[in-house]
């Protein structure tokens, strides 16, 4: 077998020259193909097929099917010249140039449609570096799905151009690997039979690269193999492939997290962070004039523009009917300093809470209902790595945690827990990882919450003022008139009604703009240059000013810095919650029901919108950023009865009440991938005890196979035969095989009846002739096992 390479192609460029015949080229192509590349680029196609399959299943941006065919034309094109008479340098480049006009080409709908006015994609470049540089083109899917695409190209083509020019297939399953790695930690459930078929083809391709380039070391070297070793060889392929799929498939997971948000945030949108943070250390800057980027703090500054934070926080996913608002309290602001809300300075009142343990509130509040909130924290925000996120009221949590609450200047005495202000995990270090919450959120509607009156608890007392030290009295006064003035003329008369007006007020868009570009002139009250100036800011603008009116007004009022709902996955089933979903919202309290979240500001995305009353059932926003909460029913009546809280140590009858259940659903892709790789695993077993079965060691297991064999191909060895004399009639019998049965007869019975010395050297032959022979019994058996037509 010979072998082509750099150093000693077959075809030279003189070779296919204008005198050649058309035969004398066929027969040199088909050298061409030897040395094994035909099977080699055969395994490439369908690696680089799987691995382009897999990226296509996770769906990582719209129209995403398009890496199949672009992985498998850069595949074919770059086998074509890694065996055509190409110098490298010159193929190598011809690659690298159609690499990205075949991404471009793949990309160019939904390019075109991101980007409908640059017909001819002349400015495209340019609109990419812009976005490169600013960290937009991370919400580019256009860009994305160009990158995929040329990574795709180069998966396929690089595999083909090392395995079968360079005859490196392991340096070639690098860019492979790397993406179908990010497929797997991405979205395991999706992966499974590309997990089985990607395993057996890697192996596939690295066992036949290394059996060709021994076979062509050894014709180099005129060294004859005999046909046992190469079926060692093989047999030793076959014996590892089993074992690799069977640990593949039996050994547990190496993480039973999805990485996605580890590994989805892209470098273009942290190069635009990593500038700001390296500039301005902290979530935000102290000086208008210089930019932060969002995230959690427990300050609600109000400070200069802000980037938005692409940066993974956590992921959550809703089990049971949860109705109220998606926002993940972190820590309620509720002391007032220096022109800012804060957390308080130092807490009333601290106490651990076992695991799985109810909160002994003080207090208790009607028409609540709640779920269960699955939190998988990825990376806790910098500082604050010990806060517990969670949506509503806290229930309970399956973890011991500490909770703080928060007193001003007066109320109950400090060993009672009326409202948890921080909760933290007594876990040292971080809390990364997953926890589940039970939250209660409340189904009150508009008019209980009007009617709820304005009998407060002596320990709200706090929450209804501001310090005087918080801004000057001229600042107040103007605050406490326009507040004033906006419940005056929408005619509001009760603490809801008025709360209300105030956050219809600053959601106005035709008055106030969100923006995150602003920059607060210095020397300036910047609440007071929100309000009656600029009327344009980002949302510790709005809430603040929200929050300063409504305690102007004695009405009871915190602010809380948490996030927002995120964005839902449908990969993953979950919603994921970024550096950018970081907020500040408004809470205020009414007898009898507690603390309600109100929304005064109007963001640019529409995912933050008026909190709807009286919700029940499943919350629809939960699955979708982009729904009108406004068109939600509000009113109890008709709608969904809310689920009631079981109280507090009573075992709810129903839970447990249906016995165990299966469906065909029970039986996932991964269960059946597990079967069929197990399968996979048993005939590779089966089919290495046959190869041993078919190598004997001995001349004795060589004969006793012949008889064997024989017997199966309808040639059974007759009472009293000899061996010269079977020999013979098997010799008649299958005269295809008349040579090697003769050869192997006659060293047989040398080996068999003489004496020691002279048997002994019957052995090499006996080998040498049950070699031929095998394959010829062997397609007699088969052709005997074949069904015949009636």
């Amino acid at each position: 077998m010979r072998s082509v390479s750099p150093s000693n192609p077959l075809f030279q460029p003189g070779d296919l020259d204008a005198g050649s015949m058309p035969s004398e080229i066929l027969g040199r192509a088909r050298e061409w193909l030897g040395g094994g590349r035909f099977w080699t680029a055969a395994i490439v196609f369908l690696l680089s097929l799987a691995v382009s399959k897999s990226t296509a299943t996770v769906q990582w941006v719209p129209g995403i099917d398009v890496v199949v065919p672009i992985a498998l034309f850069g595949a074919l094109l770059m086998s074509v010249l890694a065996i055509a008479p190409v110098r490298e340098p010159v193929a190598l480049g011809i690659g690298a140039v159609l690499a990205p006009i075949a991404a471009l080409i793949g990309a160019w709908p939904k390019i075109h449609a991101a980007h409908p006015d640059d017909v001819l994609g002349l400015g495209l470049l340019n609109v990419w570096w812009s976005r490169i540089q600013d960290g937009s083109a991370a919400s580019d899917p256009s860009f994305y799905l160009f990158l995929i695409c040329l990574l795709m190209w180069i998966t396929g083509g690089w595999l083909a151009w090392c395995s079968l020019r360079w005859r490196k297939p392991m340096l070639g399953l690098v860019p492979g690997a790397a993406a179908f790695a990010t497929n797997v930690l991405n979205f395991p459930n999706d992966q499974n039979g590309y997990v089985l078929a990607i395993l057996v083809l890697t192996l596939a391709l690295l066992l036949w690269s290394n059996y060709t380039s021994s076979i062509t070391s050894a014709d180099r070297a005129s060294v004859k193999l005999t046909g046992d070793a190469k079926w060692d060889f093989w047999e030793s392929g076959l014996v590892a492939m089993a074992a690799l799929i069977v640990l593949g498939i039996m050994l547990p997971p190496l993480s039973t997290q999805d990485r996605t948000l580890a590994l989805e945030s892209s470098v273009f949108s942290n190069w635009a962070q990593l500038q700001s943070r390296l500039n301005n250390p902290g979530i935000f800057t102290q000086t208008g004039a210089t930019h932060g980027v969002t995230g959690f703090t427990d300050q609600v500054k109000l400070s200069g523009a802000l980037q938005r934070s692409r940066d993974p926080v956590f992921e959550y996913t809703i089990k049971g009917d949860y109705a109220g608002p998606l926002y993940f309290r972190g820590i309620d602001e509720t002391y007032t300093a220096g022109g800012e809300w804060r957390s308080s300075p130092q807490w009333g009142y601290q106490g651990v809470i076992s695991a799985n343990a109810y909160p002994d509130y003080a207090e208790s509040y009607q028409k609540l209902a709640g779920a269960t909130i699955d939190i998988t924290m990825r990376a806790p925000p910098q500082g604050f790595s010990s806060v517990l996120f969670y949506p509503g009221v806290l229930f309970k949590i399956n973890r011991p945690t500490f909770a703080s609450q928060a007193f001003l200047a007066t109320g109950p005495p400090n060993d009672q827990l009326f409202t948890i202000d921080r909760l933290d995990s007594t876990k040292q270090g971080s809390t990364a990882g997953t926890y589940a919450v039970q939250a209660d959120f409340s189904t009150a509607t508009e008019s209980d919450l009007q009617n709820a009156g304005t009998d407060y608890p002596a320990w709200v007392a706090p929450f209804a003022s501001v310090s005087p030290q918080y801004r000057s009295p001229f600042v107040l006064e103007q605050i406490h008139q326009q507040a004033l003035k906006i419940v005056r003329d929408a005619g509001a008369t009760t603490p809801y009604d008025m709360a209300n007006a105030i956050q219809s007020y600053l959601r106005d868009t035709s008055v106030f703009k969100y923006d995150l570009s602003v920059v607060p002139p210095a020397n300036v009250d910047r609440i007071y240059w929100f309000l009656f100036q600029s009327h344009t800011g980002y949302c510790e603008f709005f809430a603040t000013a929200m929050g300063d009116m409504l305690r102007s007004l004695g009405i009871p009022t915190r602010l809380v810095n948490g996030y927002g709902p995120g964005a839902f996955s449908t990969q993953t089933e979950s919603n994921v919650v970024r550096g950018e979903d970081a907020h500040t919202w408004v809470e205020v309290y009414f007898p009898t029901y507690g603390w309600q979240p109100f929304e005064p500001t109007p963001d640019d995305l529409g995912v933050y919108r008026p909190i709807p009353r009286g919700q029940t059932g499943t919350n629809p926003c939960f699955r979708d950023n982009n729904c009108d909460p406004s068109q939600i029913d509000a009113g109890l009546p008709g709608g969904t009865v809310a689920t009631p809280r079981i109280p507090r140590g009573v075992t709810d009858p129903n839970v447990g009440a249906a016995g165990p259940s299966f469906s065909v659903s029970t039986f996932s892709g991964s269960i059946l991938t597990k079967v069929v790789g197990v399968f996979v695993a048993l005939l590779l077993v089966l089919l290495v005890v046959l190869l041993r079965y078919l190598r004997p060691r001995s001349v004795m297991s060589v004969w006793k196979r012949v008889l064997m064999l024989a017997n199966l191909a309808g040639a059974e060895r007759r009472p009293g035969e000899t061996p010269l004399e079977l020999g013979r009639r098997l010799e008649r019998a299958f005269p295809e095989a008349a040579q090697p049965m003769h050869d192997l007869t006659g060293a047989f019975v040398i080996a068999a009846y003489a004496p020691t010395e002279e048997a002994s050297q019957q052995r090499s032959s006996i080998m040498e002739a049950w070699v031929a022979l095998r394959p010829m019994l062997l397609r007699r058996v088969l052709a005997r096992l074949r069904p015949r037509p009636l």
